[in-house]
């Protein structure tokens, strides 16, 4: 089974509609203000994610790799990270959940092969590209 948290700079309907997607697979999809405080950083945030394992957090932050305790916390964690490419960001609500849905299954297939990591998701059926 797999955890996917939306952060905050995420549409939380996109959450909400991936889970009614893959629930039926056992899997799960929230948005981060439905299981944490909007004020927690995003430090603690991955540290918790961390201790309950099995997360992976998609985000449009990527401000976080360059930021040097940010990085080491997130890859610390264990958690396996997606932000959306700059293109995949200007999308519409709707063609940025319909990318990361077309991404899904490669989604799972990254997370089974890897623990942990960050990656940018591309506009198309690209590959991700580590960051």
């Amino acid at each position: 089974m797999v955890k996917v948290l939306f952060d905050h700079n995420m549409p939380p309907v996109i959450a909400h509609s991936l889970n009614e997607l893959i629930k039926h697979d056992g899997h799960e999809a929230i948005a981060l203000r439905d299981k944490f405080p909007t004020n927690i950083s995003d430090i603690d945030y991955y540290k918790k994610l961390g201790e309950e394992g099995g997360w992976i957090v998609i985000s449009k932050d990527v401000k976080q790799v360059k930021k040097p305790a940010e990085r080491d916390a997130i890859l610390r964690s264990g958690v396996m990270v997606f932000y959306l490419k700059p293109a995949v960001q200007k999308q519409k609500v709707t063609e940025q959940a319909a990318t990361i849905i077309w991404h899904w299954d490669k989604i799972l297939k990254q997370f089974e092969l890897s623990s942990g990591g960050l990656f940018e998701m591309p506009v198309n059926k690209g590959r991700f590209r580590v960051l």
